[in-house]
């Protein structure tokens, strides 16, 4: 009797302290949401663990860089007038750049890193530069709602990735 007395109340802890892992609600621009469970996934080389999503991107050389959220978007007065780069269409942005002044950003680290354009900033891409880490958005088209698009990463370390599907739109 007394091993059953032990035994049922470290069954039910075990029991109540075994939650499933909670899940993440991820909103885009377009207003989409996804859900998406705390899963990860070792990344080429094994060096870096990422979060495995169709709606990030993962880079396996270089500086990552982060999804912008609207709230970090809406701070720098960038939600109107703006060009956004994501990894795939539907994604959260890793660039945003104002069409009529010179303001761009992108997230690396937790850290929000401005970059200037090079030039104008238009429906077909543009290069951007600052702090480090330089970036050439190249656009297929002029299409209004987006375009398929690729952006070149380059640090000051050197190393240089490419988003080759992404999705370039201005509004």
């Amino acid at each position: 009797m007394t091993r059953c007395a032990l035994i049922l109340p470290l069954a039910l802890l075990a029991a109540c302290s075994s939650d499933k892992p909670q899940s993440e609600e991820m909103v885009t621009l377009d207003g989409a949401t996804s859900t998406q469970s705390g899963t990860a996934s070792a990344s080429a080389g094994g060096a870096t663990p990422a979060v495995a999503t169709g709606l990030q991107a993962v880079d396996a050389e270089g500086s990552k860089l982060e999804p912008l959220l609207s709230s970090a978007i809406s701070e720098a007065g960038l939600d109107s007038s703006a060009c956004r780069f994501s990894p795939a269409q539907g994604a959260l942005p890793v660039l945003v750049a104002s069409k009529t002044g010179g303001k761009a950003f992108v997230s690396i680290a937790g850290k929000a890193i401005d970059v200037a354009p090079s030039g104008i900033v238009a429906q077909t891409g543009g290069s951007f530069s600052g702090e480090g880490v330089t970036l050439m958005v190249t656009a297929s088209g002029k299409d209004a709602a987006g375009n398929a698009a690729s952006m070149q990463v380059s640090d000051s370390d050197g190393p240089a990735f490419v988003y080759k599907d992404g999705f370039w739109a201005c509004n």
